[in-house]
């Protein structure tokens, strides 16, 4: 053993072995060519050597979602019922990889896996070559370990939850409220509870400090032999600094107090709140599922998402299906879809504070808008983010006030909390505004772009309205490539939002003549032909300011619009509108090499698992 990990780690039970049984469908008599893991629905599945990808896509014969890898020397391994498909034909993966998530597709009566290897085209049995007791750390563990420490490749990112007096706090998959005061961490559903990690490798202060293990979830994952772990800080500085940094974990060692402080510092102690609220567990009514079920669920299902609901107390309902939160760059609020199953504890209104975390992080914070019943025992639910306020309709007058200074007085009118508001700089004149507050806001930005070129994303970040510079936004730990975004849809246009001819016009008020202002782009009308911007400026408009304008206005229109619409990539919850995520796409006559601006983003979360559709704008490409 060692050579090959074990496809589905945490999950050992088989409900089918290798070799002749009754066929669960047909019921005759048949020979199994694998073995079947039951495993929930969505837990990763791992290739269980490295190789090569040489199907990846569905089977007609009932394997449904299918996955074959080709080891070399006439092995072959194939993984079928698949949910979710991660890989293409043709990749090339490392033992330990992700690879896919389990499923129930094709012919399957329930979610597991079927595991299965070919010797020169001929089935053998899975358990000559792989046990439950090769795991991932066996394989990728250091020649230097010893049997007190397991040294694993590491990536280790920081968190630190801040405090929500809603929640009285986070908590940990154990149902412990957080304290950043001890020194915790997330880690790999691989790695049991209460095992000691110790960090070295870094380069840091924090090297030789021992963490304990008090939280798992479906995205902290083992990637390409790489462990992912996050760490839990004392303070948003601490975390800040840290950021994401990579080295060794040492799994089950003992290591050394450190002097980084671990997860957090004892001397700043994190200002506890009394909770005054039950937080109340709503476990009757689930169809399809009895009550001592649900309240044994594996970590996958119950780490990744949780959803509270305040009213008279809080409330963790018991969600039905899938959990759809959908957030653009510009014109929308936050929107949160979820269906719960209705019984006698559970109690809440349209109007009550709702938030949403995944695997620890806050991932929306709103209000209920809308209930409505598809029958007795369940209830669709939409929530909005506070930003749903700014659709309140009004007039308004203002003058020499920036993009930032109007969202700072519409939210002070309207008892809306702001947290970090960019100096926008650009001093509009003056505006006589009629219409929603998100229209008002949505043409200062127009505004302070052709003025500026600067362009300023506004969202709301857990409750608190947030306006940052474009050029801020980028996040570099997510990749838009060919195993991110295994369905795509790009498009370039000239035909909406393309101007390479302005045209500016000011009525003098001596002459009584209207007087026109007109700048070209030769070169992009030799290619595309005239396509005019036209825009009647105010009275009292300095000539001297046109040409100005104009070449901002140029800058910005004269170009070709591109748009990226990915589908089912895999899940980032720190994806939001705004968001400039790196692209590394060959897509046939075109090359993606650059930042791309998501202009949307639906996040889906259905049984453990993350995924998310996106609409990206933008970006230099390289023909």
């Amino acid at each position: 053993m060692g050579k090959y990990v074990w496809p589905c780690p945490g999950y050992s039970r088989m409900s089918s072995d290798y070799g002749y049984r009754i066929h669960p469908i047909s019921g005759d008599r048949k020979f199994h060519d694998g073995i079947d893991l039951a495993a929930p629905s969505g837990t990763d599945i791992l290739a269980c050597g490295a190789g090569t990808v040489t199907v990846s896509g569905w089977n007609s014969g009932g394997y449904g979602n299918y996955i074959r890898i080709d080891h070399g020397g006439g092995l072959e391994s194939f993984y079928g019922h698949c949910k979710a498909l991660y890989v293409k034909a043709g990749a090339t993966v490392k033992a330990g990889r992700r690879i896919a998530a389990v499923g129930t597709t094709g012919a399957s009566t329930g979610n597991h896996l079927h595991f299965g290897m070919h010797r020169n085209g001929s089935s053998v049995n899975p358990l000559s070559y792989v046990s439950a007791k090769d795991t991932t750390a066996n394989y990728t563990g250091s020649s230097t370990s010893t049997s007190a420490e397991n040294r694993v490749r590491a990536k280790f990112t920081a968190y630190y939850p801040a405090d929500n007096a809603m929640e009285g706090g986070f908590y940990d998959a154990q149902g412990n409220l957080l304290d950043p005061s001890k020194r915790t961490m997330a880690a790999p559903k691989s790695v049991p509870f209460g095992t000691q990690v110790t960090i070295i490798g870094t380069g840091t202060s924090r090297d030789g400090t021992t963490y304990t293990v008090n939280d798992r979830g479906g995205a902290i994952t083992v990637e390409n032999g790489v462990y992912h772990f996050d760490i839990l800080m004392g303070t948003a500085a601490e975390c800040n600094s840290w950021g994401v940094k990579y080295g060794y974990a040492i799994l089950g060692g003992t290591g050394a107090a450190g002097t980084g402080g671990g997860g957090g510092t004892t001397t700043a102690e994190t200002e506890k709140k009394e909770i005054t609220t039950v937080v109340v567990q709503s476990v009757t009514g689930l169809s399809a599922v009895q009550k001592n079920q649900l309240l044994d669920l594996p970590p996958h299902l119950t780490n990744g998402m949780e959803l509270r609901i305040q009213n008279d107390k809080i409330y963790v309902p018991c969600v039905a299906g899938e959990v759809k939160l959908e957030r653009s760059r510009k014109g929308e609020p936050a929107k949160l879809t979820f269906t719960v199953m209705k019984d006698a504890i559970l109690n809440f209104q349209e109007g009550n504070p709702v938030t949403l975390h995944w695997n620890g992080m806050p991932a929306f914070a709103g209000f209920v808008f809308e209930k409505s019943r598809q029958d007795l025992e369940q209830i669709k639910v939409i929530a909005y983010d506070q930003m749903r306020y700014l659709k309140n309709e009004d007039t308004l007058s203002y003058e020499n006030k920036t993009y930032a200074e109007l969202l700072r007085m519409l939210a002070a009118d309207y008892g809306l909390k702001c947290g970090q508001i960019a100096d926008t700089k650009y001093k509009i004149p003056h505006r006589l505004e009629e219409g929603t507050l998100l229209d008002m806001l949505q043409t200062a930005s127009d505004l302070t772009v052709v003025a500026t070129g600067k362009l300023y994303v506004l969202y709301d970040a857990f409750g608190a309205l947030t306006l940052a510079g474009l050029d801020t936004m980028r996040m570099d730990s997510y990749v838009v490539d060919a195993d991110t975004a295994q369905s795509f849809d790009y498009t370039s246009t000239i035909d909406k939002g393309v101007y390479n001819k302005i045209k500016l016009a000011v009525d003098n008020g001596d002459t009584g003549v209207r007087e026109a202002y007109v700048y070209n782009d030769t070169g992009s009308q030799a290619v595309w032909g005239q396509l005019q911007y036209y825009e009647k400026l105010d009275e009292d408009t300095d000539p001297a300011l046109l040409a100005e304008k104009a070449k901002a206005l140029l800058a910005y229109y004269n170009r070709k619009n591109r748009s990226l619409k990915v589908k089912g990539a895999i899940g980032d919850i720190n994806v939001r509108g705004g968001t400039l995520l790196p692209v590394f796409l060959n897509i046939g006559d075109i090359i993606v090499r650059n930042y791309m601006c998501v202009e949307s983003v639906t996040h889906h979360f259905v049984d453990g698992l993350h995924t998310m559709d996106l609409t990206l704008a933008g970006g230099e490409f390289q023909a």
